[in-house]
């Protein structure tokens, strides 16, 4: 992997070529790769989607959080780099890069992209974790809300309004988390919006990027090949934890652990109970 700088006591940071982008990631610790993908959200990253849970994983596994490209640190070049598959294509390459197997975890928009490199590289995926994931597990509805974080530049107090209605826990609304996330949402508002405008105007475009072989790409569930967990909150924006045991019954193998008093980061509200049963399923022996 690339030359790493250390910017945090949990975590090494870095870069790795692929196709001529600097694909940035977080790192730490050692064993079992597992490789954590975030959401389309306009500010999602490694650090602001993982930031709480990369050091408690790191104690089980060699943890590889990624920007994926035309988010976080990782930039984008152009209209090729939009869409869902132009995006799982990127992390097959990345994978690659990494020359070893992994498993997979990945919240909201990062459900769908595990699943479609699960199936295009099945070499290189152990097992999965999808959380919190309409956009992997069902059709987005008709009438459903979009997302409308590309619609104004966001101010201090615009993302700290936006955070208290994200996180079911106040606490985590720290000067320093409000900061962060504007910066990041500030470093990718104009290719995040120029994306957005381009693929997902309606939630019938929406759904036209997710579709994968003809069919939203959760009709393909049973077809994966490998153990899936599926972590959920009781309260998250999106998917329930009902629709989330609609997909559970289409896997060949999959289990569904269900959170109770969070919203869709269920890894940052609850990161030491996430990262438990996420270490229990990917270390378990499968009967």
């Amino acid at each position: 992997m690339g030359a790493h700088t250390t910017r945090d006591s949990v975590w090494r940071e870095g870069t790795l070529d692929v196709d001529g982008v600097p694909a940035h990631y977080l790192e730490a610790g050692e064993g079992e790769t597992l490789v954590l993908i975030h959401g389309a959200l306009a500010w999602c990253c490694a650090e602001l989607t993982y930031g709480a849970v990369i050091g408690p994983l790191s104690r089980a596994f060699h943890v590889v959080a990624v920007d994926v490209i035309g988010f976080g640190l990782t930039p984008g070049r152009g209209s090729q780099d939009f869409g869902a598959h132009a995006q799982g294509n990127f992390l097959i390459r990345f994978l690659e890069r990494l020359g070893q197997p992994a498993h997979l975890a990945g919240n909201s928009h990062g459900g769908w992209l595990v699943q479609y490199v699960a199936h295009n590289a099945p070499d290189l995926v152990r097992r999965l974790v999808i959380i919190n994931s309409l956009n992997g597990t069902s059709p987005i509805p008709a009438g459903y809300p979009l997302p409308r974080d590309t619609e104004s530049t966001p101010t201090p107090d615009g993302v700290a309004a936006y955070l208290r209605e994200f996180y079911l826990r106040p606490g985590l609304v720290t000067e320093e988390r409000v900061r962060r996330t504007q910066e990041m949402w500030m470093h990718n508002f104009e290719f995040a919006r120029t994306r957005r405008k381009a693929l997902a105007s309606t939630p019938a475009q929406w759904n036209r990027n997710l579709e994968y072989r003809g069919a939203h790409i959760s009709e393909y569930a049973g077809r994966l090949g490998r153990p899936v967990l599926l972590t959920w909150s009781r309260e998250n924006t999106g998917a329930s934890p009902t629709d989330a045991a609609a997909f559970l019954e289409r896997l060949a193998d999959g289990e569904l652990h269900v959170l109770t008093g969070a919203k869709h980061h269920v890894q940052t509200e609850h990161p030491q109970r996430w990262t438990a049963a996420v270490t229990q399923f990917l270390k378990g022996d499968r009967d």
